[in-house]
């Protein structure tokens, strides 16, 4: 039995990267892996809000990560569970220290596109000063976790789904925050702006007289079950990009509500379990939203042959990719392959 010891599993990002280990233990156990927060252990698992603080500036957050692991005894590895694809703060650790692995639940899938400078290391949030031009010195080491913002959600893999009503009230639900108002910072950036700016299109969209829109006034949250209802009254659920890109909670919504996702592509992050398969799971259209009324009045003109086609696709999608047992043999294949480890 190998002993994976997930170190400060009480703190927020922690306990949201580990959880679907913390609730599938009994799985591991059958395959020979425990995890466990016991001081004696084989590994140590240590989460991304244990070595960054987005708070700092960036030196200060990676020598304060540094400072963490130099008291760590032992083998670690590196888990970063945020829903983007941005290496900033988690990979300056990692490459300056002596993990065994640095797992992360979405990656760009094409490596080279991180030596090119973007905003915090967003790629959809346009160009910027943070860059990792070695990580082909790396990139052996760096390995998907089998887990994404998914598992966070549905630890278990169980899904509710609702009967769902043909007759929508509305064209579109685009319930999500913008602006933003209060000046968010991550390592002395101010992210406000790219954030705004990334939602600014679909907001002007669903301004607009051309469609019968629910929306949030003026960015302020609704009670929950009326925010729910109003999804689930809706022909299309918008998912724009925010902090993250994988994985909204409105995302599985949509399949559950029986409405229709149309979000911007997908086909650039590297992350499995994936729910996203362009025209099957989800409508994709581009990052810039520049064909974006041209897709919701494709949904909306075949909304009766779409909504059946799409909503069960994606339902269907969502039970097989988040069955625990593929995250379940994605880390015995992990862990089988470290040195003095092995099939056995």
């Amino acid at each position: 039995m190998i002993k994976v010891s997930l170190l400060e599993l009480d703190k927020h990002r922690n306990e949201t990267s580990f959880r679907y280990y913390v609730v599938n233990q009994n799985l591991f156990k059958e395959i020979g892996i425990e995890f466990t927060t016991s001081d004696s252990y084989d590994y140590a698992m240590i989460g991304q809000a244990s070595i960054i603080d987005k708070k700092l500036p960036l030196n200060e957050s990676i020598d304060k990560g540094l400072e963490f692991i130099s008291k760590i005894d032992g083998d670690y590895i590196i888990f970063d569970g945020q829903d983007s694809t941005t290496l900033m703060g988690t990979f300056d650790v990692f490459s300056q220290s002596s993990a065994i692995l640095f797992l992360k639940t979405v990656y760009l899938s094409d490596f080279d596109l991180y030596k090119q400078g973007w905003a915090n290391g967003r790629i959809y949030w346009g160009k910027g000063d943070y860059s990792v031009p070695n990580i082909d010195e790396y990139k052996d080491k760096m390995k998907l976790s089998g887990t994404n913002w998914g598992n966070t959600l549905f630890p278990n893999g169980v899904f509710n789904f609702h009967n769902y009503d043909v007759n929508k009230k509305y064209d579109i639900c685009g319930m999500f925050q913008y602006p933003l108002l209060e000046e968010v910072f991550e390592h002395d950036l101010c992210q406000t702006p790219y954030y705004n700016h990334s939602r600014k299109p679909v907001y002007n969209l669903i301004q607009s007289d051309k469609y019968n829109a629910c929306k949030l006034i003026g960015g302020k949250r609704i009670p929950h079950e009326e925010y729910l209802q109003n999804m689930y009254n809706s022909k299309i659920i918008f998912s724009p990009y925010g902090f993250g890109a994988y994985g909204a909670p409105r995302d599985v919504q949509s399949a559950q509500f029986g409405s229709i996702l149309i979000k911007p592509r997908m086909d650039w992050i590297d992350t499995t379990p994936n729910m996203y398969v362009e025209d099957e799971t989800y409508i994709a259209c581009e990052q810039d939203f520049s064909d974006l009324d041209e897709k919701v009045d494709y949904v909306l003109s075949n909304f009766d042959e779409l909504q059946p086609y799409i909503v069960e696709n994606f339902r269907k999608k969502l039970k097989d990719v988040y069955n625990p047992t593929h995250l379940v043999k994605h880390t015995y294949d992990l862990f089988s392959k470290l040195d003095g480890v092995g099939i056995a």
